[in-house]
């Protein structure tokens, strides 16, 4: 995240919130791996930050909440169930429907993988500012419809 050249303030929208995304993955794997914890990917961080331990959620409560399909979070879900990170227990109501919680161990994992995100969001605060970091916040949150 060095000086940006001319060329690179030209890009398009999209690159640079891709190479956004992208910074903050990388540096996410690295540090969880430096800390001894097995890596995890962006998406399966987004499912865990959307999980309380005393609540869980249905899937499509997940999905509304982390702003993707239910499909989409099915897969995430079950490769976390697998993982041993989530627990799957019938829910009321609808005889499908499916609770989805956290166990010990995705609680750990999504707590250290949580500090990490808060230390890369303090080191982008040191790159842009207080008030830089605010307004991309703002922005992006004001950008797209829930």
């Amino acid at each position: 995240m060095g000086r940006e050249s001319h060329d690179e303030v030209d890009l398009p929208l999209l690159a640079l919130l891709q190479r956004g995304v992208r910074w903050f993955s990388e540096e996410l794997v690295e540090r969880l791996d430096a800390a001894g914890v097995a890596p995890i990917t962006p998406a399966h961080a987004a499912v865990l930050a959307h999980l309380d331990p005393s609540a869980p959620l249905s899937v499509a409560e997940l999905a509304r909440r982390a702003g993707v399909t239910r499909q989409t979070m099915h897969r995430a879900v079950i490769q976390l169930v697998d993982e041993g990170l989530l627990t799957s227990a019938p829910g009321p109501g609808f005889p499908r429907s499916t609770l989805i919680g956290l166990t010990t161990a995705g609680c750990q994992r999504r707590d250290v993988a949580s500090g990490i995100l808060r230390d890369l969001e303090q080191h982008l605060e040191s790159r842009l500012g207080p008030a830089g970091l605010a307004g991309l916040r703002d922005g992006l949150t004001r950008a797209w419809p829930r």
